[in-house]
């Protein structure tokens, strides 16, 4: 029942969420993004991912505070990956959420 429930709750946010974004499209307002922006987010996003996933693979930190940044700044990126491919709506690109 309660997982019932927040299904319910879950499709409703992503409706009114839908209707939202049509609605900004509509009249023109908020910041709603180009296909071809959301294209070079992913392509930077994916540089800079890379960049720290070689920070970490070298062992190139000067303490554990630097391997620690590295790691969050990794995993924070592989979330903006997989959100700015769902947005695409690339194959493959699961829900950001999970």
């Amino acid at each position: 029942m309660f997982l019932a429930q927040c299904a319910n709750m879950n499709m409703h946010r992503v409706l009114s969420g839908t209707r939202n974004i049509i609605y900004a499209m509509e009249k023109g307002v908020g910041s709603v993004r180009s296909e071809e922006e959301l294209r070079e987010m992913l392509k930077e996003a994916s540089k800079v991912r890379d960049g720290w996933l070689q920070v970490l693979t070298d062992k190139t930190w000067a303490d554990d505070s630097e391997m620690r940044k590295a790691i969050r700044n990794y995993n924070a990126l592989r979330g903006v990956i997989k959100s700015l491919r769902w947005a695409l709506q690339q194959p493959m690109a699961g829900n950001p959420l999970y």
